[in-house]
């Protein structure tokens, strides 16, 4: 591997080992990163530190405040509802690309994780499935720039997403079943609206 390559694997590295401790929780809103400490913890220099941080800043997991601070970000009520609002219609679009793409074996897991979905216990769970939704779904649409994107996006979906759940009135059991029967008819408008529907956007 020529040192520009190995230069970009650390910083992705970085990016990555840095990323998970803020969305698991290890590093929590208003802890200071700093780049010498990070450095040496992870036994790389300062450079693709600084680097995966300006990274983390342009997603907003971290901010910057000149000659000040770098800290992680706070994860304000904004953040979260502008996540939800986007997360639901980029998924709604994203499926609506897919469902007459897959295999029928996709179509299945497809219905499979919608089902995850509708079962699951507390929102963590819920957040689980949609992610797992998302990545499958991203993967079937064999579109290159949904998958790009997805890769730049997963940390901050996964962190802006917490305590996202469907709607809790008496439609939600109603719309499952429809969303499970139009994945399975690959009827993508049908689906792409009920998707929506159960998340308050339609």
């Amino acid at each position: 591997m020529d040192s520009r390559r190995r230069a970009s694997a650390l910083v992705d590295e970085a990016y990555r080992a840095l990323g998970e401790a803020i969305v698991d929780g290890r590093l929590q809103a208003g802890d200071r990163l700093r780049d010498v400490e990070l450095a040496t913890l992870m036994g790389i220099s300062r450079t693709p530190v600084r680097e995966a941080l300006q990274r983390l800043e342009r997603i907003g997991l971290v901010e910057v405040a000149a000659n000040r601070y770098t800290r992680v970000a706070a994860l304000t009520d904004r953040a979260r509802n502008d996540m939800r609002e986007y997360a639901a219609h980029t998924i709604a679009a994203v499926m609506h690309v897919a469902l007459p793409r897959c295999t029928d074996e996709e179509l299945a897991e497809t219905a499979r994780i919608v089902e995850q979905m509708h079962s699951a216990n507390s929102s963590n769970d819920y957040v689980l499935a949609i992610m797992a939704l998302a990545s499958h779904l991203v993967a079937v649409s064999r579109n290159v720039v949904f998958q790009k994107t997805f890769v730049q996006i997963d940390l901050v979906l996964r962190r802006n997403l917490e305590g996202w759940t469907s709607v809790t009135d008496s439609t939600r059991a109603t719309l499952f079943r429809h969303l499970h029967d139009q994945i399975g008819r690959r009827d993508t408008n049908g689906a792409t609206w009920t998707f929506l529907a159960l998340h308050g956007f339609a």
